[in-house]
């Protein structure tokens, strides 16, 4: 087949701007597309690919039998970034009301994989079956290939195959949990629920499973809202509340009447429920073809209505969670787990208990496997809900669902493990690794992002945040001195040599040129009397620093003074003396590159040696030892941008106070 191209119709920076989102919202367009063209059956199914038992999403379809997309349509549907048939028209063909009208949707298939395919069966004017191919490759993504001419088509009736691959490295784990149905089909029941009970000869399919609302609908609430306005026709919509046997997608949808959803909210008291709230009316559809729904709030009908919307959903929320505590609270004093006897001694007995009912409900709502849970692990756990009332009862959510989330041999390798160290140990040991790789994620932002690290101070802020994170020069040492006169140094290094005697013996002469002070200096933890001892003094300077000649020669004067004076032993102790900075310039960097001693080293004699680092490498190098620890732990940098920040005030809110 020969194929010509179209280049899209708009700025690289606004496509691309415009195409961002998940691979599922991706899905959830395509369907929608289908919608569009009159399908009465829509399937989304996955290839695999990988070693048995770990296999991971290599492909996605998503196949309708719609109406297919005409070869002399192509270029207006895709190249036209923005407009598409269903900006003209109000309804599909078949006459359904469009869910999208902005020609944007079929692009938004790039956040899923690298490579789209649409291979689509269409009726020409004489009624022949033809066939076309449309492809976008996301390396040229401005340049849409399409088929030159069309060819007769095989199938029996019209319809597209959309084929999503190319999936990147990063996408395929989120994708392939995706592809799981009770992943994703809570999520495409609420979106499409009240379009599939309004349109009842289509048939969604996902990965073998239907969407089926009316299966899933436990409840279902309608109430009708009218907005009047002196002088003008009275606005008519309809709430509608859903509220579902298992899923758990409670938003607030905003839907044209026949129940197209043009726009989803989230709303916190929703959140507390299995309730979804639809919003549907004649103003939504027009503000979606206006394009003015983002700006919904300005129009006094809409706000009317989102407001009503709101009450509604606080009233709602309000029965279930009576209706759900006493139904919950019976059957755990059925099964005698209840943590509590007899009645309440005086109301604060009862304002505790009344506690532990709400608390009891939600935590069944975060965790379902605790009511299949044997009777005694029950009864456990409600007396730990008890006890935790009164202390942290946001954690026992979190801890919960991470102890039900285990697989049975997960528990089994819990159980060893426990019979060789202790549970407050395992818990402590993962606690200090991943506290260490959130402070150097903290350090990198504050070493080499300006807008974090120009702030900071060198000695009141950043040195004694270092001080507490004395791991990242190396585990062996410990603090000797800090921000002291090299003559402190010497008395702490005497008291390490276990030569305190010599202290009141140091002559004048000796100490005259130890008024210098060195930001840190660090001793081996372990000084035995048979052992060569080694200590290292690092100079600091602010976060953001280049270093200089002029710093350079600082560390040289530390060293060249405790490498000269006799009171500091170099028999048996090796001095390391380490100058740290963002940057080098190019001065210090040709002085290094003039020595023959090692990375960094440009002095090294008579057991002293001078090193100049940038702070990359102690990041990188401690990174390099917790990777395979961070990748057992699974443990997740944050990818918010005042993350450092806020933890600096959070961590050492005595250092960073917050501004008033």
């Amino acid at each position: 087949m020969a194929y010509k191209s179209v280049n899209v119709e708009i700025t690289q920076e606004h496509f691309d701007r415009s195409i961002k989102g998940s691979p599922k919202e991706a899905v959830k367009e395509l369907i929608w597309n289908a919608c569009d063209a009159d399908a009465k059956n829509i399937e989304v199914s996955f290839d695999y690919d990988g070693i048995a038992g770990a296999e991971s999403v290599s492909d996605i379809y998503v196949k309708d039998d719609g109406h297919g997309i005409a070869i002399d349509r192509i270029e207006e549907y895709f190249g036209k970034y923005g407009r598409s048939q269903k900006t003209y028209s109000d309804k599909s063909p078949g006459g359904r009301i469009y869910h999208g009208k902005l020609g944007q949707g079929r692009y938004k298939s790039l956040a899923a994989g690298n490579f789209l395919d649409w291979d689509s069966v269409f009726r020409d004017e004489s009624g022949t079956l033809l066939r076309c191919e449309i492809h976008i490759n996301s390396a040229s993504r401005m340049n849409i290939s399409y088929s030159e001419t069309a060819e007769k088509a095989e199938s029996e009736h019209t319809g597209t195959i959309v084929h999503i691959h190319g999936i990147p490295d990063e996408k395929i784990g989120f994708i392939t949990k995706m592809a799981e149905p009770m992943e994703t089909i809570p999520d495409l029941l609420a979106t499409f629920a009240p379009y599939l009970l309004a349109y009842t000869d289509i048939t969604i399919k996902y990965n073998g499973v239907t969407v089926d609302p009316a299966q899933q609908i436990k409840s279902q609430e309608d109430q009708e809202l009218v907005y009047e306005e002196d002088g003008k026709e009275p606005i008519k919509a309809r709430l509608s509340a859903i509220t579902w046997k298992e899923a758990q997608f409670n938003k607030l949808y905003i839907c044209g009447s026949s129940g197209v959803v043009y726009a989803e909210m989230d709303y916190t008291p929703l959140k507390r429920t299995s309730t979804s709230l639809y919003l549907m009316g004649d103003l939504f559809e027009q503000m979606h073809r206006d394009n003015t729904l983002a700006m919904g709030n300005t129009n006094p009908a809409y706000a009317y209505f989102e407001e009503e919307a709101k009450k509604f959903a606080r009233a709602l929320v309000g029965e279930q969670e009576e209706e759900d505590a006493a139904v919950e609270i019976a059957r755990i004093k059925e099964e005698g787990i209840y943590p509590y006897d007899g009645e309440p001694e005086d109301d604060m007995k009862k304002a505790e208990r009344d506690v532990f009912d709400v608390f009891a409900v939600q935590v069944n709502r975060a965790v379902p496997q605790l009511k299949s849970s044997s009777r005694q692990t029950k009864k456990l756990t409600y007396r730990l809900m008890r006890e935790a009332i009164n202390t942290n009862p946001a954690s026992i959510k979190t801890i919960l669902t991470e102890v039900f989330n285990l697989t049975q041999q997960q528990q089994d390798d819990l159980a060893e493990l426990l019979t060789h160290t202790s549970l407050p140990d395992i818990i402590d040991t993962a606690k200090t690794v991943s506290d260490r790789l959130v402070f150097l994620q903290v350090l990198e932002e504050m070493v080499y992002n300006d807008s974090v690290g120009k702030a900071i101070k060198e000695r009141t802020q950043f040195h004694k945040v270092l001080l507490k994170e004395l791991w990242i020069f190396g585990e062996k040492y410990t603090l000797g001195t800090s921000d002291q006169s090299l003559r402190n140094l010497l008395k702490a290094h005497l008291n390490c040599l276990g030569r305190d005697e010599l202290t009141p013996e140091i002559p004048p002469e000796a100490v005259e040129d130890l008024t210098r002070i060195p930001d840190l200096c660090l001793f081996q933890q372990i000084c035995p009397s048979y052992e060569n001892f080694e200590h290292l003094v690092i100079e600091l300077k602010r976060p953001t620093l280049t270093l200089t000649l002029k710093e350079m020669d600082q560390i040289r004067d530390y060293a060249l003074t405790v490498a000269e004076n006799p009171m500091f032993d170099k028999t048996r102790t090796k001095w390391h003396f380490v100058l740290l900075g963002q940057r080098l310039d190019q001065h210090v960097q040709r002085a290094l590159r003039n020595q023959t001693v090692g990375e960094g080293n440009f002095y090294n004699a008579d057991n002293v040696s001078i090193s100049v680092f940038e702070w990359s490498k102690i990041i990188q190098d401690n990174k390099l030892k917790y990777e395979y620890l961070r990748r057992k732990l699974n443990h997740q940098l944050s990818s918010d941008p005042n993350f450092a920040s806020d933890y600096l005030r959070t961590k050492h809110a005595e250092l960073f106070p917050t501004e008033e």
